[in-house]
């Protein structure tokens, strides 16, 4: 093939990438004007808060738990309310999914746009694109620095990756996969760009806050979880709900067919053989690793939230279409070659839409949730009652604050229900309204219903409730009650 050839081939797959791009971004800002699920109502809302209130309270800027770029990045859409936000995260998962592609493209997988179909196909990738949540952002950082280094900017990819932890702090655990690739590759002189980031907030913070080590010294996640802890298959038998049985299946044949390129030598001699290793195979495998970990062992606050791994999505992407050439490979010819990738692209595409736990459901992903069903309708009634604006109201559910447009971060709209783990509600005002919930309230805010109901001191007001799943009512409720504290 010609060099004038090479060179048009590659100009027809960047116009197919584009515009598939244009196609899929298109569809998902559709989506975000017309859901009015936010993935969920804790904390989903409560980074999209600080976001929004950031300039009129600058240190949000700088909160460890909200994460210091993802707030800088943010707050500026999220003034345009949570559908800046949901615009916001589009954005972000279509550079994503472009990253998948340059980094695709560089390794030399056939189809390399279709890495951006398969990173939109993945169920949960897709809908956490309309949260206010960190992880679609972490994922760019992730997939963007990968895109750095396999396109010959170690330097870059390194200053780039060095701001992870500023978006979720399991960064810090991957930076160390970009210390062995860089000394695999004897980059030694790109080495001190890892700190970039870190030395950037530190700097910032011993200036506005007076304390230089505060990215550690505020940590907010205890070592010891106050969750519990689970299983150890938890996350991988979770990988279903992310990716979709299709695409899993396509990873899976990936991650195979990397570990037989690892025992071969000519495949090793590739060019950035070491970058897809270490920053894409490595990557997924310590992030989930590490969360495993976390979980099964009961530390630094981990849920055992399935949603973390959407980080990874973009990447696994990439290991997907390693799989999906590999698969095709299997056929002699290319005309079956050609129908093998064209049927196992439509069952990827497909997949999402058969109805399936895993797949997309109407009523569960892309309409208000019961609990934020009940938060609109006490907003409407204390509007009703006392008027907008006119009670302090205490709550720990984050979406109370949108539904009511109270100030959250103002301790005399929104007085703390509880500080370090213990029960305030006895210092509360006169005349404050307490929304208790029976989640938020009772986990963050360590306040039970049968202690407000026992304190004279509180007069309940009004109460709702609704199924938590719709489809099965019998199940469960969610539930908000209003009290009033009037002595």
């Amino acid at each position: 093939m010609t060099l004038a050839a090479v060179h048009s081939d590659s100009a027809a797959t960047d116009r197919r990438a584009w515009l598939l791009l244009a196609g899929l971004l298109l569809l998902s800002i559709t989506v975000a004007f017309v859901t009015t699920n936010t993935y969920d109502s804790g904390d989903s809302i409560k980074h999209y808060l600080f976001a929004r209130h950031a300039p009129q309270h600058p240190l949000n800027y700088l909160d460890s738990w909200a994460k210091p770029l993802f707030t800088l990045l943010a707050s500026g859409p999220a003034q345009l309310g949570f559908i800046g936000m949901k615009l916001f995260q589009c954005g972000v998962v279509a550079l994503s999914a472009w990253c998948a592609f340059v980094v695709a493209r560089a390794l030399r997988l056939p189809a390399p746009e279709l890495a951006l179909l398969f990173a939109y196909a993945a169920p949960d990738y897709f809908l956490i694109q309309f949260s206010g949540l960190t992880e679609p952002l972490f994922g760019l950082v992730l997939v963007g620095s990968v895109a750095l280094a396999v396109t010959n900017r170690p330097g870059w990819s390194a200053a780039l990756i060095s701001w992870l932890p500023f978006v979720r702090s399991e960064g810090f655990v991957l930076i160390g996969l970009w210390v062995l690739y860089l000394a695999w590759r004897r980059q030694w002189r790109f080495l001190p760009l890892l700190m970039v980031g870190y030395v950037v907030f530190s700097g910032i913070g011993a200036v506005v806050m007076g304390e230089l080590d505060w990215v550690f010294s505020r940590n907010p996640y205890a070592t010891i979880s106050v969750y519990g802890h689970g299983d150890w298959d938890h996350f991988i038998f979770s990988l279903p709900g992310l990716l979709g049985w299709v695409l899993l299946l396509l990873a899976l044949i990936g991650g195979v067919r990397m570990l037989r390129d690892c025992l071969r030598s000519e495949r090793r001699q590739r060019p950035f053989f070491s970058a897809e290793l270490l920053l894409v195979y490595g990557s997924i495998t310590v992030f989930i690793a590490a969360h495993t970990v976390f979980w099964a062992l009961g530390l630094f606050n981990s849920f055992g939230l399935t949603r973390v791994l959407t980080v990874t999505t973009p990447l696994f992407a990439v290991v997907a279409l390693n799989g999906l050439d590999w698969l095709t490979q299997l056929a002699p010819l290319p005309t079956a070659q050609r129908r093998i990738q064209i049927g196992v692209v439509a069952a990827v595409v497909l997949f999402p839409f058969l109805g399936t736990r895993q797949g997309f459901r109407w009523q569960r992903d892309f309409t208000r949730p019961p609990d934020q069903e009940v938060a609109e309708n006490a907003a409407a009634w204390i509007r009703k009652t006392y008027g907008q604006g006119a009670r302090p109201l205490a709550y720990d559910f984050p979406y109370v604050a949108l539904a009511t447009q109270n100030n959250f971060f103002d301790s005399q709209a929104h007085p703390a229900l509880s500080v370090n783990n213990v029960s305030q509600a006895e210092s509360l005002p006169v005349g404050t309204l307490v929304l208790w919930d029976d989640w938020f309230a009772r986990t963050e805010g360590h306040v039970s219903l049968s202690q407000l109901r026992s304190d004279a001191r509180f007069r309940e007001r009004w109460a709702d409730a609704r199924p938590r799943n719709r489809t099965h009512p019998e199940r469960d409720t969610t539930r908000i009650i209003v009290f009033e504290r009037v002595q």
